[in-house]
């Protein structure tokens, strides 16, 4: 545009010197050669063969000259439009005025000076519309009636419709760096710009602004059951209910994966928050057709409403997550509120998950042994290791219990390796000080399973120890074993076997399992849930049960033990039924390494007497 500029000026600088010529010319009386000489013929030819149009107006915008270029521009011949106005042919349908105002137009010498610019939509002689850039200078007279308008005209059609598609494809641009591609509604950062702005609007009038926070109840199943192509058929139906509950009120958006955000401005209340989210339970509880298939789908929605306009936009984020969280954990399918309880529980659990990171990088969590009693060999031959953690308020605890399986994998794979770590190394000082071959047990999850450095870890740590890894026994609960599901440790179990290590399936009986776990496991052995082990005294289907279980582990080759023995009786029972190994209070507690040091020369275990 400034090139245009420069270029119209230097137009303008031609013209004048042309007129002016043209009247020194006039003012020779019919001289030969006027004393501007041969430069007002080179001028004349520079204005007649200029590629832009020129056109000299009165004050009144009548035309009294024009250039050739200007004919080619417009179509309309000099002798056309000499005496005319332009308003009077050239303009566009969406820019005509009235005769009225054209008979009464007057330049304002004032504005049109040189520069000024204007540009118009025109239409040329044979009906087509084309943008003309419009530069005006004024050639003063000696008085303001004898003034002249230069006016230099560029047909700058294609560079108008360059910039309209470059501005379309910004827009463009600009929707697609705004809105998720899948749903079409707004993205995380399109939500985060939208917040900012409604928090700063909240700020100045007080008004309240409300999140909703859901996500699609075992959305991976869905995924994983009927392929992605279905699963983004739900998400889309997701965000179509989302919009018509939300309508107007604000905007809705997908944050990522299953989950979504509205933000609502208004009006907003308590009660209007609850219906739609209501709402939105009871859209999605309905079922959804996809490929011909009838999806029953459901959410769990967390609410919150900014009781002031003080909050910031990540807390305002972070109150719907612990909204939302509140609700998958009370069972899913329903809606939770953010209250000041729930976000102080919430910075509670976060400073306690600070701190036990803390102590597990340290390594300052605690090893505890609980031995494990052969009735074939009248001793103890090995202990199940597992850590504890001094809580800030609650004292030992078994950390891993206090952990969710999808959102601290990491954790409990690094408490998990500290108590395979510390056992190894406790078991090996337990068999120098008392010269018995003991075995160690451990409890492992898929968190360490699926821990892509498991097998390698585990090799290093027989290595440095010179542990055999026959004598480490790994203890698997039967309910996370899921052979047949996507999610289960079916793909994992081989590492295992790999090593060399034995594997224990856990809590047997407990009713998460079953006997075909055994066919497919590859297991070395089985160990009875303490939920069976506690009603031997009840009767004897209890204790026919218990039996079955021991015979069957027998016809298949494996040994059986059991956990949770806390009675004389309870031995002497699973004594008889011919299980292999016991292990509970009748034995000992869980205790340190020292106190199992000291355990292992003094005790004597009195079911064992005559």
């Amino acid at each position: 545009m400034d090139l245009i500029i420069c270029l119209a000026a230097v137009m303008v600088f031609f013209v004048i010197g042309y007129l002016c010529g043209f009247r020194r010319n006039a003012a020779a009386h019919g001289k030969g050669v006027s004393e501007f000489g041969n430069d007002a013929a080179i001028l004349k030819l520079v204005v007649e063969h200029a590629h832009e149009g020129l056109v000299m107006q009165d004050i009144y915008g009548r035309i009294e000259w024009s250039n050739p270029a200007y004919s080619r521009i417009t179509g309309y011949s000099a002798e056309e439009i000499r005496g005319r106005r332009p308003q009077e042919f050239i303009l566009a349908p969406d820019s005509q005025v009235s005769p009225e105002e054209i008979e009464i137009y007057k330049f304002d010498l004032t504005k049109y000076q040189s520069g000024y610019e204007e540009l118009i939509h025109n239409k040329r002689k044979n009906g087509e519309y084309f943008w003309n850039q419009l530069t005006f200078a004024v050639f003063e007279g000696n008085t303001p009636e004898d003034s002249k308008i230069i006016v230099i005209c560029r047909d700058v059609t294609s560079q108008v419709e360059h910039m309209k598609e470059l501005e379309e494809a910004r827009k463009t641009l600009k929707h697609q760096a705004e809105h998720d591609d899948l749903t079409g509604i707004a993205n995380r950062a399109k939500l985060s710009q939208f917040l900012q702005e409604a928090v700063a609007a909240a700020n100045e009038t007080g008004r309240r602004i409300g999140i909703i926070h859901f996500d699609l109840d075992h959305f991976k199943e869905i995924n994983d059951g009927h392929g992605h192509g279905v699963g983004d058929a739900v998400l889309q139906h997701a965000a179509h209910v989302l919009q018509s509950v939300l309508g107007d009120r604000g905007l809705a958006a997908r944050t990522g994966g299953d989950e979504f955000i509205a933000v609502v401005c208004e009006p907003c209340s308590r009660e209007q928050m609850q219906s739609l989210g209501n709402r939105i339970l009871d859209s999605m509880a309905k079922p959804v057709m996809v490929d011909g298939q009838s999806l029953q789908v459901s959410v769990s929605v967390g609410l919150v409403l900014a009781k002031d306009a003080k909050c910031s936009v990540s807390e305002l984020i972070n109150r719907a997550d612990m909204a939302l969280y509140a609700a998958k954990k009370s069972g899913r399918s329903r809606i939770a509120w953010y209250t000041d309880s729930l976000g102080a529980a919430h910075r509670h659990k976060r400073m306690t998950m600070a701190q036990l990171d803390q102590d597990l990088e340290s390594g300052r969590l605690s090893l505890l042994l609980e031995p494990q009693y052969s009735f074939e060999h009248r001793r103890i031959v090995g202990y199940e290791a597992s850590a504890c953690w001094l809580h800030p308020s609650q004292g030992l605890v078994d950390p891993v219990e206090m952990l969710s399986m999808q959102e601290d994998v990491k954790r409990i794979a690094g408490i998990e390796h500290f108590a395979l770590r510390s056992g190894i190394a406790e078991i090996k000082r337990l068999r120098e000080t008392s010269n018995h071959p003991f075995f160690l047990s451990v409890n492992l999850t898929g968190a360490s399973l699926k821990d892509a450095g498991f097998k390698e870890a585990v090799e290093e740590l027989c290595e440095e120890n010179l542990f055999a890894r026959q004598d480490i026994i790994v203890e698997l609960d039967e309910k996370i074993i899921r052979l047949d599901e996507p999610e289960g440790l079916g793909d994992h179990l081989g590492k295992i076997s790999e090593l060399g290590c034995q594997i224990a399936l856990d809590k047997f009986g407990s009713g998460n399992g079953g006997a075909g776990q055994l066919i497919h496991l590859n297991a070395n052995g089985l160990k009875i849930s303490p939920l069976l082990i506690s009603g031997l005294r009840d009767g004897t289907s209890q204790q026919q049960l218990v039996e079955s279980i021991i015979r069957l582990a027998d016809t298949l080759g494996l040994k059986t033990s059991a956990a949770g023995v806390n009675t004389e009786e309870e031995a002497g029972i699973l004594r008889k039924s011919g299980c292999s190994v016991i292990q509970g209070e009748v034995i000992s507690k869980p205790m340190t390494p020292r106190q199992a040091e000291v355990h292992i020369r003094d005790f004597v275990p009195e079911f064992e007497t005559p």
